[in-house]
């Protein structure tokens, strides 16, 4: 009752979650229809206003042409009545001057001005003779000036030249609206949260593009360039031998755990016999048992020397097993059913080019270091081509535990053969070493195989190799990044 229980409310919280995913996908899809259809209508708003406002600039141009003709027909008129205008204010100007100027005379002489022969009197009679002319003129420039008057209020030009300066302002007021109007709904376009987003996406989008081209082709051409190019001088070059073969050293690179001599030698388990003057340094994940009587201890490094190596292959914290009687250890690997191991003998004076990366373990004297001399081919054009500057190099007498994915193959030397490079593990000194190019390039620049094949010959020596190497191509890409960075510094150093 409890499960049925438990899985209703698993059923229901799932439904619910989707429930709350499509609703919070409708909104946000609401949201963006309605920002989407305000900007497109927005965008239509201005770009009408936009027509309107041209049409009525047209327009106003015309009045403003339309108003000057009728201004400069009406100029003359307007001028002459202005004129007539003046003369009139002139007159009255002059005449109340006089009649100023007569009531001055009047009112400063009151005794004279009763005495008609006296010069106030005549004065005075002059001052009127004056007004009266004046007045008569007055009379008449006023008259005109009625008439003049007239003829402007009747006049076709200055009633059109008037009419266009008002239209003129109505228009202007019209077109201030318009611009006013059109500046809001740029506003909103501006402010609008899908226009902005689609400018900034049509800003990077030509930098995204060039970037996805290189992206595209630059691989393709770096590819070409090396299968082309780089490849096919690395095949020509000379090959390398670690150390040149001695006639005095007859020792034998043989194989500790299995009988055949070449071909598969590998075993998903495997039983040592450990004596007591020997001791075995193993990699934890791969001891599956031992006597009780047998004494462990950690070994930090495989070999003190090489520490950075050393960690970089993994051989850090191995067990050190030891006993004061003839140990019995079941070997195999606790974590990857698919690796198999073998026992490789090196006898006094034998070497052996070994990646430490396939070492699961070391089988050596007491009280005896592991001998590991490193080789560098800093001067060696193959190498530097390669990327393969160092070789390290196990001098016996020891045994080396090797793991291989799905085992380890053994093969002799003789005429030239290739294997796929990642899948090399270790040869003798003796070999003639050298990288031969792919044989088609659509394999190489689908990742199917390796620009370079390593490929061994040599009338002495052996070489041995693992038989399914790991598949790291379903990684991520950050994972293949960072992997694919790590693998050439350890192809650089040998490891």
């Amino acid at each position: 009752m409890a499960k049925l229980l438990l899985a209703i409310l698993q059923f229901l919280s799932e439904k619910l979650r989707a429930l709350i995913i499509i609703t919070a996908v409708l909104l946000v899809g609401a949201w963006l229809q309605h920002e989407w259809q305000a900007l497109e209508q927005a965008q239509q708003n201005t770009a009408h206003q936009q027509q309107v406002k041209v049409l009525l600039q047209a327009r106003h141009q015309e009045l403003v042409k339309a108003q000057q003709q009728a201004e400069k027909l009406s100029q003359q008129l307007l001028a002459a009545f202005e004129q007539q205008k003046k003369q009139l204010y002139h007159l009255q100007t002059q005449l109340q001057q006089l009649h100023t100027s007569r009531q001055a005379l009047w009112d400063e002489n009151w005794f004279a001005r009763k005495n008609p022969m006296s010069e106030t009197s005549q004065q005075l009679r002059e001052y009127d003779l004056q007004i009266a002319a004046f007045t008569t003129q007055l009379r008449l420039s006023q008259q005109a000036y009625n008439l003049w008057q007239n003829k402007v209020n009747q006049s076709a030009d200055v009633a059109k030249n008037r009419q266009l300066q008002q239209q003129l302002q109505q228009s202007q007021q019209v077109l201030n609206q318009l611009t006013s109007a059109i500046s809001e709904s740029e506003s909103v376009v501006r402010t609008s949260m899908v226009n902005r987003l689609r400018t900034a996406v049509m800003q990077v989008l030509p930098s995204a593009i060039l970037l996805l081209l290189a992206v595209i082709f630059v691989p393709i051409f770096f590819k070409l360039f090396q299968y082309f190019v780089v490849a096919p001088i690395v095949s020509k070059l000379p090959a390398i031998t670690i150390l040149p073969i001695d006639s005095t050293q007859t020792q034998d690179i043989t194989i500790a755990s299995s009988s055949s001599p070449e071909g598969h030698i590998s075993a998903h388990s495997l039983r040592l016999i450990l004596p007591p003057e020997q001791e075995l340094l193993l990699h934890p994940d791969y001891l599956q048992s031992f006597s009780k009587l047998a004494q462990k201890s950690t070994q930090w490094f495989l070999n003190a020397s090489i520490p950075l190596s050393s960690w970089a292959a993994g051989l850090v914290t191995l067990v050190r097993l030891q006993s004061s009687q003839t140990e019995t250890v079941q070997l195999a690997s606790m974590r990857n059913p698919l690796e198999e191991l073998v026992i490789i003998d090196l006898p006094a004076g034998a070497t052996l080019v070994c990646k430490p990366r396939c070492l699961a373990g070391v089988i050596k004297q007491r009280g005896e270091d592991v001998h590991i001399s490193r080789h560098w081919r800093l001067f060696n054009l193959h190498s530097w081509l390669t990327l393969q500057l160092r070789y390290l190099v196990f001098h016996g007498p020891c045994q080396l535990i090797i793991k291989g994915n799905h085992g380890v193959i053994l093969e002799h030397a003789g005429q030239a053969r290739l294997i796929q490079q990642n899948a090399t593990l270790g040869f003798s000194t003796d070999v003639a070493y050298s990288n031969y190019r792919c044989e088609t390039f659509i394999s190489y620049y689908l990742g199917k195989d390796n620009l370079f094949n390593d490929q061994f010959s040599g009338q002495t020596g052996v070489y041995f190799y693992e038989q399914a190497p790991h598949d790291d191509r379903k990684a991520a890409l950050v994972g293949k990044v960072v992997g694919g960075f790590w693998d050439a510094v350890r192809k650089v150093f040998g490891i």
